[in-house]
């Protein structure tokens, strides 16, 4: 009987064991950029259980059916695009959210949403979906708006209690209104984002109301590009506040006439986008360029890289301050391809002269800490949400160019699995059989 009763325990210790070894996913000689500092560690294991890692090593006793050998590749998280308007149709929907899937994004936030974006985000993001995550505002508060007391109440209890993650101002009518927006975001404990709201042609707001509200992030470095009296004051109080800044230049340097029509044709990610589309969006620059005329158009285009460099010394300035920045191109302009647009962003902070670990931590852990969530670094016990790259952005940006796999959700998806997906969202005279 003793014998029997020791053959049981020895069993049920050795299948214990067993299952406490098991991993669902493990890869192996991976170089890692954890984002906790610009250091690779280098040939590493690392190994995932539930949607999460559980051990970084140089050996372990796990063992799993989905070993990876990742033969020297970099593992670093995945992207966030930080400033995104989703588009009207699903079918659109899903599409941005495969292109940006490919090019290693997995959260998408929302700046100029709608009430049924709620429900957008339950079709999108189930337990079983590998599409990026979505960040959502409510229809956002503009200029033009009259609210009753009640119904600005309704507004901010609607944006809570629907799961919206935070309300946008895209513009406000006084700074009575904002205070009221304020006080009740503060009673529901909803967060502001959205646009600086004193602009010097518009209605003017006092540095103290403006930074006594529950903003967290500005957009577009409003209240600070062209505000030389009041810049080094609202430095100070964007810093002090820990507010998160988005600067989206590379939509300003396509709206600013940057680039020739050539060179904006012949970005990564242009055969995304259907011959009719790109058509329109180069004639209608043509016709605007010639009707200011060569010497015009030059002038106009001069004019303003000289406020392009100020938005390069402003975002240089927020950065060196400590001032988390976030990424994105802002796709909702021409010539700006969702998720390969996220690159070029990047390259316009190199001009700012921010590096190339300063650059990515604006588009991995930097969100993460907006929304307070776990990820944006590989640690143990932080979420699998990573990709995998053939050489070291570290060293190149261009290395985001060529992901070669995707982990997020629990969705190991490889380059073959990652090229089906691209594929499927080419137009069709583009597809071949």
């Amino acid at each position: 009987m003793q014998k029997l009763l020791i053959f049981f325990a020895f069993f049920a210790v050795k299948t214990l064991f067993a299952q406490t070894t098991e991993a669902d996913y493990i890869f192996k000689n991976v170089n890692i950029i954890t984002m906790l500092d610009d250091m690779v560690l280098k040939k590493k294991t690392i190994v995932i259980k539930d949607g999460k890692i559980i051990e970084i090593s140089d050996k372990t006793k796990y063992k799993s059916s989905n070993t990876i050998d990742a033969k020297g590749k970099y593992l670093l998280p995945s992207m966030a695009d930080a400033h995104v308007h989703l588009p009207e149709s699903d079918e659109e929907l899903e599409k941005v959210m495969k292109l940006n899937l490919i090019n290693g994004v997995t959260k998408l936030r929302s700046m100029r949403g709608e009430w049924k974006d709620v429900e957008r985000r339950k079709k999108f993001n189930s337990q079983s979906s590998y599409y990026p995550q979505l960040y959502l505002s409510p229809p956002p508060v503009h200029r033009n708006q009259e609210f009753s007391v009640d119904d600005l109440e309704k507004y901010v209890k609607g944006s809570k209690d629907y799961g919206f993650d935070f309300v946008k101002i895209l513009s406000i009518k006084s700074p009575d209104l904002l205070k009221k927006l304020d006080s009740l975001c503060k009673k529901y404990e909803v967060k502001i984002g959205g646009h600086y709201p004193d602009h010097p042609k518009g209605v003017r707001f006092s540095d103290a109301v403006v930074f006594g509200t529950n903003y967290n992030a500005f957009e577009h470095l409003g209240g600070l590009v062209g505000e030389p009296e009041s810049y080094e004051n609202r430095i100070k109080n964007i810093k002090q506040n820990n507010i998160f800044i988005c600067p989206t230049m590379q939509w300003y340097a396509i709206g600013y006439g940057q680039y020739g029509i050539d060179e904006m044709l012949k970005q990564r990610g242009m055969e995304y986008i259907p011959t009719e589309i790109k058509n329109d969006w180069a004639e209608k620059s043509k016709i605007y360029r010639e009707k200011l005329g060569k010497e015009g158009f030059e002038k106009e285009k001069n004019e303003y890289a000289v406020e392009m460099q100020e938005r390069f010394k402003v975002t240089k300035r927020l950065n060196d301050e400590g001032v988390k920045l976030l990424l994105s191109p802002d796709s909702s302009s021409k010539f700006i391809v969702s998720g390969f647009g996220m690159l070029e962003e990047m390259n316009l902070y190199k001009k700012a002269n921010l590096s190339n670990f300063e650059i990515l931590k604006s588009a991995t852990t930097n969100f993460a800490l907006l929304f307070n969530e776990n990820y944006g670094t590989i640690e143990t016990g932080k979420n699998a949400d990573f990709i995998l790259l053939s050489q070291n952005p570290l060293q190149d940006l261009k290395a985001l160019g060529n992901i070669e796999a995707v982990f997020y959700n629990k969705f190991y998806l490889d380059k073959k699995q990652l090229n089906e997906i691209a594929k499927s969202v080419l137009p069709k005279s583009t597809v071949k059989n």
